[in-house]
């Protein structure tokens, strides 16, 4: 037996590995990968888990449906309309707190009967707003009286 050197047996499987690649059985583990292979694998990785991040939320994400608000031109003559019910609000007047000013009127989908007023019940303070329901209008109209004094 013989002892050669480690540039002999260097030299020696560099030509055999060339020479008969496809018959010699490479082990995987140790073989090195360019840092720009590696460097491209870690981006394609990133990548792959952003977009199914992004996708995964994408898909998560509740959609709003929104009611579009009708005009007078597009509002259907021939659509039956909806009476309101005793107890079901005509409409609210939304106001700001502790000012009580009124910002704006939100009316409901139905409406009154013809002999029933849209009129003013009651104080919903969960909500800062009157509430208005359909009652039976006023017989006389009342005027505030201002006192005069003396």
């Amino acid at each position: 037996m013989t002892v050669e050197s480690f540039e002999t047996i260097m030299r020696r499987n560099n030509i055999t590995l060339v020479s008969g690649e496809e018959g010699t059985k490479v082990d995987t583990a140790t073989i090195r990968l360019p840092k720009a292979f590696k460097y491209n694998m870690v981006v394609s990785a990133f990548f792959v888990i952003f977009c199914f991040c992004l996708l995964s939320s994408a898909g998560a994400a509740s959609l709003q449906k929104r009611r579009a608000i009708a005009s007078f031109a597009t509002e259907s003559t021939t659509a039956p309309t909806k009476e309101c019910h005793q107890n079901t609000p005509c409409g609210w007047a939304i106001y700001i707190p502790f000012t009580r000013r009124i910002d704006y009127f939100m009316k409901n989908t139905c409406i009154c009967n013809s002999n029933l007023a849209c009129l003013k019940t009651d104080d919903d303070l969960s909500v800062n707003a009157y509430v208005y329901r359909c009652k039976t209008r006023p017989a006389v109209t009342t005027t505030e009286i201002i006192p005069t004094t003396i």
